[in-house]
């Protein structure tokens, strides 16, 4: 049986996906509405569609992304671990803390 995550990023996913088509056939039917010649309306519906459907993806992937940043004063390494389980995300966030080589973006 699958995980809660697992179907809730499924959700997603077919959700994003869905309203970016709906976005898209809007679009497209309100430009045939105005005589927009076919190949551009339907070129312009696919990108509207698209973009959306990609900005929903990303989106919701930052939901399960943790971002573990380096404590020391004006380090800039960080680390972004994306559908991890608790264990996995504490190790990272221990590596981020500890990591060998601060890199400064300015200098002490």
């Amino acid at each position: 049986m699958p995980s809660t995550r697992l179907v809730r990023r499924r959700l997603l996913t077919v959700l994003s996906t869905a309203v970016g088509m709906a976005a898209g056939v809007f679009i497209g039917y309100d430009l045939l509405a105005y005589r927009v010649p076919t190949l551009t309306a339907i070129a312009c519906a696919a990108a509207v569609g698209l973009g959306i459907d990609n900005l929903l993806t990303q989106l919701t992937a930052r939901l399960d992304t943790a971002v573990y940043r380096c404590p020391a004063v004006g380090c800039t390494y960080r680390v972004r671990v994306a559908h991890a389980d608790a264990a996995e995300r504490r190790r990272w966030q221990e590596t981020a803390a500890a990591h060998p080589r601060h890199e400064l973006i300015y200098p002490h």
